[in-house]
């Protein structure tokens, strides 16, 4: 975090312990909680990041959260097992009071069964399932940092029922240069990849047509006719299926138009509105598939 200087000045000093994950660090200028190891790490740039500023629930099947930040930007998730030295409640909140002292703003903050299901925090939001426990024993907070670009740092704390307690530390970045869109590799290995693209109404918003032609450079070595685009567009309250379905539709042929435009040409363009759960990603999003 450039230019960013608090320090929890109760926690113990170092960065890297012998029982961590392999190629793992603290997230920077906060050091980690006393004795504690890095047992998850994870670094690079992610699409439709999700930051909740409510309870997450399962409403019909999907993850629903009714005030969030929804981001794209480079992201630093590093999760902590406790030390016996060490309580959860106890490191949550001095790093919540150091950081309200040095100017950040808490955005939302929640505790026990006000914020949600916790299988959803560990295995949607975060995919870490070590941060799974009964749903009494949680806290979470999200702040926004100080500085001239926007960057969020979100804490999720648990103990487990086997007494065991973790720290999972998210820090956001957006607006750093690291926005250049790698979906190939992802296309290849996992099938499919979230495009960094917002709508406006029907349309691709001015603000993300930049990204089209970054888009379609990077996925110019793979099979247009092997690949496809599909939208997804939430229900919205007193709207239809029907109406969430032409919509969607319409945002996968605008994007299959610019795509083309910018010298990619993708065939199959396909609206599923809100029929197909977001797993943990935006209901308003746009993918593209690699089917064979």
């Amino acid at each position: 975090m450039r230019g960013f200087g608090f320090w929890v000045l109760w926690l113990a000093t170092g960065s890297v312990f012998a029982a961590d994950v392999p190629g793992s660090q603290d997230v920077p200028n906060i050091e980690r909680p006393i004795g504690s190891e890095i047992v998850r790490y994870q670094d690079g740039v992610q699409s439709a990041i999700r930051i909740p500023l409510d309870r997450v629930q399962r409403v019909n099947n999907r993850i629903e959260i009714s005030r969030e930040i929804q981001i794209e930007g480079h992201v630093i998730d590093v999760t902590y097992q406790l030390s016996a030295r060490q309580n959860y409640d106890d490191f949550l909140t001095a790093l919540q009071t150091q950081l309200i002292a040095d100017g950040s703003e808490l955005l939302w903050s929640c505790e026990s069964r006000a914020c949600g299901l916790s299988g959803l925090w560990a295995n949607t939001l975060f995919k870490v399932r070590e941060l799974y426990g009964p749903n009494g024993n949680q806290r979470y907070a999200a702040f926004s940092l100080p500085g001239e670009s926007k960057r969020y740092l979100s804490v999720y704390a648990m103990e487990q029922g086997n007494r065991r307690q973790y720290v999972h530390l998210r820090l956001v970045e957006p607006d750093i240069d690291q926005r250049s869109f790698q979906g190939a590799q992802e296309l290849l290995s996992q099938g499919r990849v979230v495009l960094p693209i917002a709508f406006a109404g029907d349309r691709v918003s001015p603000e993300s047509r930049e990204f089209v032609a970054e888009v379609a450079e990077n996925l110019a070595t793979l099979v247009g006719s092997d690949l496809a685009i599909v939208a997804y567009t939430a229900v919205t309250p007193g709207g239809s299926m029907s109406d969430a379905l032409t919509q969607s539709q319409r945002r996968a042929e605008h994007v299959q138009q610019l795509l083309s435009d910018a010298g990619l040409r993708i065939e199959a363009a396909h609206g599923l509105g809100g029929l197909v759960a977001p797993m943990g990603l935006s209901p308003e999003r746009v993918e593209i598939v690699k089917y064979r």
